[in-house]
């Protein structure tokens, strides 16, 4: 039984966060701000939901310009939300379906009858009112005066957006939304990009982004650059200034998804003294030593240009495709912070402060030829070789590696698990309050209960696990394992329930392990929680018993001072440390007891001389044949 929070749970305390987001506006009494009126707070979830939507795929973080976009109420003609993406020219048309329990969220579909109210022909047309005459809300007027005055609105196509679930193919869809493009946001598809990108910050990709540049003090230009050639790849590399203040606001906007490549998320858990050291940097008044004392950002873009020609005196535009920061993400994550602790005031604590930046354009040789491998390597070569603030551990590269990202995946796909395969990539949705820190799953941890479900106790127990522990691919995205390791990491939760250990080396719980194996091979995981943990302790204390039988090395001296003899207890580190450990375990699982061991005697030379004079004396001759 899984004790963890389900992601309906989790998408709930999400969506009451945004609800938070109202308070102290106009909008607190629409969105149920400090209500206990369950119909208020179901319907002002309805309306989070939308948010939520906009949030993460548009990356609109203003709860106030968010709901500038939603037409949800009475006479919305069908339409509950819209965006205008002026980029890529296109038009989205939003109905959202939320349902109050986790039963009809996941299984409940959107009717025909809620489709075909969608009056996207007529709205998109211009008409006012509908067939009936009767005029659209206000904010639905809204989006039909924003189309009006879009520019080249011949060139926008419309995206029709249906978050609920369905499984009408998509031509019907097509048909019953007049034939424009729709696309369906089922319940799987909300956990998988909605939920999780929250949570872990990468909710809002960044493609085509823009800087601004300040010229003044620099006497050779924005820019000074160079190229460099691999095998696989013409390398550019710019080198300049960047005002913090940009740097900041695009940390701010994109979150961890501009660190996929960087071996860490966030390091606000990790490297304070560091965090604190930047922050202290950039605020001196009257200084503009940051550039001096910071060890610089690190960008890898897929194309970069730079436009000194804007119209403005001592001004210039950087423009950079799909931006990954691999290197100096503690010093754009620590800007962002300063920054959204005070937007209102950010001009005047960053005016005059830049920090210097190395952005690589890696372009390839051959645009036909697969080079993702290559990239890969040479972006984490690059990585390794730069100069940190904070040293990266080998295991903290080792996370970027494909198969833990898949193996990330199918814990919240299949269990609502949130893997921490880089330190700290939750700390977003701890802050906000979506998620406890106890629900983050550390590692090691996770690496050390999967190997002792396993059976690979010994192996459970070594340091650096997360390096060390030789598991294939398949072996660790195996579904049957990724069962067995959830019922494991529920006991352990139970049989030790303080987080403050959880995340300690293996010493600090490796007692816990063989009670896990225990646990997940002799106890039936229907069965209540407590009653498991009971009979645990029971087949625990027949195996202590025969150990301390059978196992010099599994005991302990102990005296009773009540009489002044000596005792011998059953002592879990000397067995645990033992070579008989595994082995014992293993077989006490299967059999119920442990491995007999055969004592050896030793023979001297006379023995065997005697045995032979008596196997001679005591022998009959074989008769010869006639």
């Amino acid at each position: 039984m899984n004790s963890e929070p389900t992601k309906y749970a989790t998408l709930l305390r999400i969506l009451d966060a945004v609800r938070d987001e109202a308070s102290g506006t106009r909008w607190s009494v629409k969105y149920a701000v400090g209500s206990s009126t369950v119909e208020a707070i179901q319907q002002a979830r309805s309306l989070a939901y939308i948010h939520l939507y906009l949030k993460v795929m548009f990356g609109i973080s203003d709860f106030g310009e968010r709901e500038g976009y939603i037409t949800d109420g009475a006479q919305d003609g069908g339409i509950d939300a819209y965006y205008i993406d002026t980029e890529i020219r296109r038009i989205y048309l939003i109905q959202s379906k939320f349902r109050n329990t986790e039963k009809n969220f996941e299984q409940k579909e959107i009717s025909l009858e809620e489709l075909i109210v969608m009056d996207i022909d007529r709205i998109t047309a211009g008409h006012e009112d509908d067939e009936n005459g009767v005029r659209y809300n206000g904010k639905v007027q809204g989006l039909i005066r924003k189309i009006s005055e879009t520019v080249d609105i011949a060139r926008y196509s419309y995206q029709i957006v249906i978050i609920a679930n369905s499984n009408l193919p998509s031509q019907h869809i097509r048909k019953l939304t007049n034939g424009h493009n729709a696309t369906v946001f089922n319940f799987e598809r909300s956990y998988e990009e909605l939920v999780f990108p929250i949570l872990s910050g990468t909710y809002f990709r960044a493609e085509d982004v823009t800087i601004r540049l300040d010229l003044n003090n620099k006497s050779a230009g924005a820019k000074t650059s160079y190229s460099v050639e691999t095998p696989e790849y013409q390398c550019e590399i710019t080198v300049l200034f960047v005002p913090t203040l940009e740097i900041a606001k695009a940390m701010d906007k994109y979150r961890n998804s501009i660190l996929e490549y960087n071996p860490r998320g966030y390091l606000d858990l990790i490297g304070q003294q560091v965090n604190h050291s930047i922050r202290e940097t950039l605020l001196r008044p009257d200084s503009n030593a940051f550039a001096l004392m910071n060890n610089g950002i690190t960008i890898i873009s897929d194309e970069t240009n730079i436009n000194e020609r804007i119209g403005q005196k001592n001004k210039a535009q950087l423009r950079i495709l799909r931006p990954q920061i691999i290197n100096g993400g503690q010093t754009a994550y620590t800007l962002s912070r300063v920054y959204g602790e005070d937007r209102e005031g950010a001009e005047a604590k960053f005016e005059g402060k830049e920090v210097l930046t190395k952005i690589i354009t890696l372009t390839a040789k051959d645009p036909t030829k697969d080079t993702a491998r290559e990239q890969m390597g040479l972006i984490d070569e690059i990585s390794a070789a730069s100069n940190r603030q904070t040293p990266v551990i080998n295991a903290d590269r080792v996370a970027n590696e494909a198969v833990y990202t898949a193996v990330q995946k199918l814990l919240f796909a299949r269990y609502g698990l949130l893997f921490e395969r880089k330190r700290g990539e939750f700390s977003d949705g701890v802050n906000a309050g979506y998620i406890d820190e106890a629900q983050v799953l550390e590692r090691n941890l996770f690496i050390r209960i999967l190997m002792t479900v396993r059976g690979e106790l010994n192996k459970a127990k070594t340091k650096r696990i997360f390096l060390s522990h030789r598991l294939t691919d398949e072996q660790l995205t195996d579904e049957a394992s990724l069962d067995l390791f959830v019922d494991g990491y529920t006991l352990f939760k139970h049989l030790s329930p303080r987080k403050t250990i959880w995340s300690f080396g293996g010493m600090k719980y490796r007692n816990i392990l063989p009670k896990l194996y225990i646990g997940v091979r002799k106890t039936n995981r229907t069965d209540p929680i407590e009653d498991r943990v009971k009979a645990i302790e029971i087949l625990w204390a027949e195996l202590a018993e025969q150990l301390v039988a059978e196992r010099r090395g599994a005991k302990a001296k102990e005296i009773d001072y009540k009489t002044g003899k000596k005792l011998y207890i059953f002592s879990e580190d000397r067995w645990i440390t033992g070579s008989d450990f595994q082995a014992d375990l293993l077989k006490f699982v299967e059999t119920g007891r442990i491995p007999v061991h055969v004592k050896k005697v030793a023979i001297r030379p006379s023995d065997i001389e005697e045995f032979e004079n008596l196997l001679s004396e005591h022998s009959q001759p074989i008769p010869a044949k006639e």
